[in-house]
């Protein structure tokens, strides 16, 4: 039998050692203080996983069967982010261009005094 990767045989020799160092009645002592600690980590434990059963968040009674989990797709939320982006981007364009006269020329920048500024 091994307990955290002790033998038996070094479990008997640890307890030997204790008594003789603390004594029948430190080991006593030793022993119930042990036994509290055990039963405080069992009483902590049980009403942790106590808590851990119940319905986190107060969602008892709430139906999420007609929840669609795809339209929070990452994927697709980028994909509209992006298509709204360029959608506006091109709508200021648009107004910017009907608001300015046509450039001239081959489509290379022509020498605008107001541009050199």
């Amino acid at each position: 039998m091994s307990l955290f990767g002790i033998s038996s045989v070094e479990l008997v020799v640890i307890l030997v050692v204790t008594v003789l160092v603390l004594g029948p009645s430190g080991f006593a002592e030793a022993l119930r203080g042990f036994r509290r600690g055990v039963e405080t980590f069992r009483a902590w434990s049980g009403r942790l996983r106590e808590e851990s059963s119940r319905e986190p968040l107060g969602l008892d009674g709430v139906d999420l069967s007609a929840l669609d989990l795809r339209q929070y797709d990452p994927r697709e939320i980028v994909r509209r982010t992006v298509r709204e982006e360029i959608n506006a981007w091109m709508q200021v364009t648009d107004v910017t261009r009907a608001g300015s006269p046509p450039r001239s020329g081959n489509g290379s920048a022509a020498a605008d005094p107001k541009d050199a500024g």
